[in-house]
């Protein structure tokens, strides 16, 4: 009893001095495309039904629940063949996971190969699949990479030694564990902070 009411306080001093709670977007500032596409940041967070590119129709069938609520961009499927290692770049104010929902085309399990700097700086998640109305494709595989706040640049679909590949990636943000609160107020404690105590 004494753990909820202490739970209810926090939660309470979160809602007054106007701090991000899990489902609240996360500022994505500066979004650059190589293309010169208009990406976007989804003005509400990930979830099943969603349509998950600017220029297509397609949309989520399922997901894993870890990846429901994260603040999404918006990508072109028409840069599936875009190249360059700062192709997609932005800035957060907060030091976030990243989540690159990638072709399942383009990956080892279906005779392809991921662009090297997925590979490189980012790690798969083994199980997770996001399966979608593309029936070329069938699902996205997901890798995540952690990031301090700051510039993030995600390189092109196409990168070398890319292949199999026949949609873009999608691009998924959350808060990374520990991280600290984005506080409107007079409130810097972090998660990690809360949780030893």
């Amino acid at each position: 009893m004494r753990e909820v009411r202490w739970v209810l306080i926090f939660m309470a001093l979160m809602v007054a001095f106007g701090v991000a709670i899990a489902g609240d977007l996360i500022e994505v500032k500066n979004l650059k495309v190589g293309s010169g596409r208009p990406y976007k940041v989804a003005e509400k967070s990930l979830d099943v039904g969603d349509v998950y590119y600017i220029d297509r129709q397609y949309t989520i069938i399922s997901m894993p629940d870890e990846l429901k609520g994260g603040t999404w961009i918006m990508t072109a499927n028409d840069d599936k063949h875009s190249k360059g290692e700062d192709f997609l770049t932005f800035e957060v104010t907060q030091p976030v996971t990243v989540y690159v929902l990638h072709d399942s085309r383009g990956e080892e399990e279906k005779g392809g190969t991921p662009p090297e700097w997925l590979s490189k700086n980012f790690e798969k998640v083994e199980g997770w699949k996001v399966e979608v109305t593309d029936a070329n494709m069938g699902w996205f595989n997901v890798w995540k990479a952690d990031f301090p706040k700051g510039e993030i640049k995600i390189g092109g679909n196409a990168d070398p030694p890319a292949a199999g590949h026949g949609s873009n990636y999608v691009v998924v943000l959350f808060l990374s564990k520990g991280a600290p609160i984005e506080s409107h107020g007079k409130l810097p404690t972090t998660w990690g902070e809360m949780k030893t105590k």
